[in-house]
């Protein structure tokens, strides 16, 4: 069971959540001696845990439904690459070279604020300011959604690992700032995790080319944690909250006491079918006046729960 108490005017309020049991394995193996099998250092200049989190891993079932690495649901359908964002989300965080290559391709200039209508242009552009990095024997990496100005190589050069290539942005196809890492061979997307290629039937141990993690040693250790649903966003507010401002805004943190509604949200990643959320709300002096029990019924990438009670009218 995960929990999350927090304090919004002057009231304590609740979230539990109960997860349904999911399969796991740990990260044990790397991608051994192989000359041919490039060995990639982790591609942001922050550590999982401390100052940045995974959003959302490579999706390995090529239907319509969507599985990760852990056959959780802790990606997106199509989701071809490892999503990484800051903790705190206005933190500069160095985007770099996860092998030695050579530079394919490079962008810059493309704004970089996030994009909270549908807009095109950016769609058309998907990577936004970006890199791709060429590591020989087919294997390629590429970086996306970078900072606009920040881009610094170019076409041909030749780059080694841990070097800079920019900083994280929110540029092309993006809503927040994060890395979009990725990896292929021959044109198909490779998971860095378990150097896995999707599959129509993902088993946690999906069999490849390669069947083994293509993280160094050391980095396969320390981003080896794994957490199968994460709170993305919790809150009160005083309406029925939009997911605009769930995500993007908030809401105040004081309200009047005439508020018409006191309603507690929660914004999910990877939930799966017969997770429960319970929202518990009590006055101050630990008097409770609202519970509710919801069982989310369905498989969802992201999921927006909101309840509580409204202010009752009198005749």
């Amino acid at each position: 069971m995960q929990a999350i108490r927090s304090t919004f005017f002057g009231l304590l309020a609740g979230l539990f959540l109960t997860l349904p049991w999911l399969t796991s394995h740990a990260v044990a193996q790397t991608a051994g001696d192989n000359p041919e099998v490039p060995r990639f250092i982790f591609p942001a200049g922050c550590e999982i845990g401390q100052d940045c989190w995974f959003v959302a891993y490579m999706d390995h079932d090529p239907s319509e439904d969507y599985r990760d690495h852990m056959c959780g649901l802790r990606t997106y359908d199509a989701h071809k690459g490892t999503d990484i964002a800051p903790i705190d989300p206005a933190a500069p965080v160095a985007v770099i070279a996860a092998a030695d290559g050579m530079v394919l391709g490079a962008r810059d200039g493309m704004d970089d604020s996030l994009m909270r209508v549908r807009d095109e242009t950016r769609m058309a552009a998907q990577c936004g300011n970006g890199v791709r990095l060429d590591h020989g024997n087919g294997w390629t990496s590429q970086y996306c959604h970078l900072e606009r100005g920040s881009v610094t190589v170019r076409t041909g050069a030749r780059v080694t690992a841990g070097q800079i290539l920019g900083w994280i942005g929110s540029s092309g196809r993006s809503d927040f700032r994060h890395l979009h890492f990725q990896v292929e061979r021959d044109g198909t997307q490779v998971d860095p995790f378990d150097g896995a290629v999707p599959s129509e039937a993902p088993q946690c141990e999906v069999a490849s080319a390669v069947d083994r993690p293509l993280w160094q040693a050391a980095d396969a250790r320390a981003i080896a944690d794994y957490t199968p649903l994460v709170i993305y966003q919790a809150g009160i507010a005083t309406r029925a909250p939009d997911r605009e401002g769930m995500l993007y805004d908030g809401y105040p943190d004081t309200a009047s006491i005439n508020a018409d509604a006191l309603v507690g949200y929660v914004v999910l990643l990877g939930v799966a079918a017969g997770t429960t959320v319970d929202t518990i709300i009590t006055g101050p002096d630990g008097k409770r006046f609202f519970e509710n029990r919801r069982i989310l019924d369905e498989d969802r990438a992201r999921s927006f729960v909101s309840i509580g009670p409204r202010r009752k009218t009198r005749e």
